[in-house]
C-alpha cells in the first residue's frame, strides 16, 4: 500500500494511476490531517508526501509519522518542487528517508518503491 499525499488533487491521482500500473496498491489524500488519518487506517508501506501543502505541510507530516509509533517505521518520500540542497536537508531532518523533485522520474521512482518492497 502507497499513500499519496498532495494538495493537488488532480497529481495525487496520476501518481496513484501511475503507481497502479506498476503494480502497486495506492491511494490520494489531498492534504496532511487526510493522509495521516489513512495511513492509520491502512498502514501502508510507503507515503509519497508532497512538502508545500495548506494547514500541515509535508515536514509536519513527516514528523508525525516518525514520533507515531504505529506509523514510525513506514518508508517517507518527499515529492516537491522545493528542490534545494536546503530543500532536502530539512525534508531529512524532518523524517523523511528519500527527496524527490518535481516533475518525478518515474523510472527513480520506480527504483525507490522496488528498493522498500525488495527490503522486507
Amino acid at each position: 500500500m502507497v499513500i499519496v499525499i498532495d494538495d493537488n488533487k488532480d497529481l495525487a491521482d496520476i501518481i496513484c494511476r501511475l503507481l497502479s500500473t506498476m503494480g502497486y496498491d495506492a491511494t490520494a489524500a489531498s492534504n496532511g490531517k487526510e493522509g495521516i488519518a489513512k495511513a492509520k487506517m491502512q498502514k501502508p508501506k510507503v507515503i509519497l508526501c508532497d512538502i508545500g501543502m495548506p494547514d500541515m505541510n509535508g515536514y509536519d507530516v513527516a514528523r508525525y509519522v516518525r514520533r507515531d509509533d504505529e506509523l514510525k517505521d513506514v518508508y517517507l518520500v518527499a515529492i516537491s518542487g522545493y528542490s534545494s540542497q536546503k530543500d532536502i536537508e530539512c525534508s531529512m531532518e524532518a523524517g523523511f528517508d528519500k527527496h524527490l523533485s518535481k516533475p518525478v522520474n518515474l523510472d527513480v521512482l520506480r527504483t525507490t518503491l522496488e528498493s522498500v518492497y525488495e527490503s522486507n
